[in-house]
């Protein structure tokens, strides 16, 4: 009997330590953002990134392991242009 008590006292001793020392993993919280151009932005959002003075690229905020960090989608960055004609491209007497 003496020693059921004490083997039942050694498993409840091991489980009570086992749950002291085991701590749940480190997550990432839902919104993950990284940071870029000084700006906070969300994770799967795109931005066109300014290294330094002449590099630029386009990158997405993503999620490695439990970091975000950018990861580069294309080189340079998309640029959009206005022509100064109203209607270029059409048949003005039409």
């Amino acid at each position: 009997m003496s020693s059921a008590r004490t083997l039942f006292a050694a498993i409840a001793f091991g489980l009570l330590t086992a749950s002291t020392f085991a701590t749940p993993p480190a997550l990432a919280g839902q919104d993950c953002e990284c940071v870029g151009n000084g700006k906070k932005i969300k994770e799967g959002g795109v931005v066109c990134l300014q290294i330094g003075s002449s590099t630029r690229y386009l990158a997405r905020c993503e999620r490695n392991l439990n970091n975000t960090s950018w990861k580069k989608i294309a080189d340079g960055c998309p640029t959009a242009s206005m022509s100064p004609w109203p209607g270029h491209g059409q048949n003005p007497n039409s």
